[in-house]
Parts: C-alpha cells; sequence; structure tokens
C-alpha cells in the first residue's frame, strides 16, 4: 500500500482512496450550477443525465429497474431529511414522490411502506409543483390516472 495518498500507487488494479471522496468535490467545482438533488441521482445512477432522466428512464428487467428505483427513493429520502436548506428539503421530497409514481407507472408497485393515501397526495402535489421538470409533472400524472384506474400492489420483500 501507498504510504503518500497523493502518490499515484503501481499496484496492478489499485484504487486511490481519495478518488471517491473527492470527485464531488471537484465536479461541483467544474459545474456550479447543478443541483444536489441532481448530484445525488448521479452518484446514484451514473448512466443518468440527471435527477429527472433517473427516475423517468427505464432500465431492462422490472427488477433491475424497481431496486434502481428504491435506491433513488432512498437517496432522495436522505435529501428530504437532512438537506441543507428548506428548498433544497422540498425539492427532494418531490423527486423521492416522483420515484414512486415510477414505480406505480411502470410496474403497477408501490415502492414505499407510507399508506397509499398520503403517496397519493405526494404525486398530486408534484403534478401541480410548475416548478419541477415537466417529464416529472407528467410521471405524476400517469401515476395518478394509474392508482385510479388500477389495484397496485406493495412489492414484495426478499
Amino acid at each position: 500500500m501507498n504510504s503518500n495518498p497523493m502518490e499515484e500507487s503501481r499496484e496492478p488494479n489499485a484504487v486511490d482512496p481519495l478518488s471517491d471522496s473527492l470527485r464531488w468535490v471537484l465536479a461541483l467545482g467544474a459545474d456550479p450550477s447543478r443541483s444536489p438533488i441532481d448530484w445525488l441521482a448521479l452518484e446514484l445512477d451514473p448512466d443518468a443525465r440527471n435527477a429527472a432522466d433517473a427516475i423517468c428512464r427505464s432500465v431492462p428487467g422490472a427488477d433491475a429497474d424497481l431496486d434502481r428505483l428504491e435506491l433513488l427513493k432512498s437517496g432522495f429520502k436522505s435529501m428530504r431529511m437532512s438537506g441543507e436548506n428548506a428548498s433544497d428539503r422540498r425539492v427532494a421530497a418531490r423527486y423521492y414522490a416522483a420515484t414512486i409514481a415510477a414505480g406505480v407507472v411502470r410496474h403497477r408497485v408501490w415502492i414505499t411502506e407510507q399508506r397509499p393515501e398520503r403517496v397519493t397526495t405526494a404525486i398530486e402535489d408534484l403534478q401541480q409543483d410548475d416548478s419541477m421538470p415537466e417529464s416529472l409533472r407528467d410521471l405524476a400524472k400517469d401515476a395518478i390516472e394509474t392508482i385510479d384506474g388500477e389495484i397496485i400492489r406493495r412489492r414484495p420483500r426478499n
């Protein structure tokens, strides 16, 4: 192991322990206009362009897509609870609701243990929030239509 963390390791397949820790700081300096919600989503779903894309795009396989949505939901929930300011927490709550809406629309599954009435209210609030990306508002509209017309099941826990 290299005793100087600033020197590159000469070991094959070595991992620089600072790269993951500093990546966000360096990236933020390169693009300070990107929102914290986008940074979080890109960390959890590196193939996404931004947080809305991470939620709206589907990946092959229902289980893989649901696992990815649950991961995003958990990240947004953490930010909803501990965001730096009220605005970040409000936006995180909307994205949290959007991940649940995506599970409903694409898989007819609740990816939450919350009561359906409470989640439906959060999805309705998302649909009516003009500050949110149109793709998420459209997803919320589709989710509300799906909730009104179909039985949504809970995802079985492994």
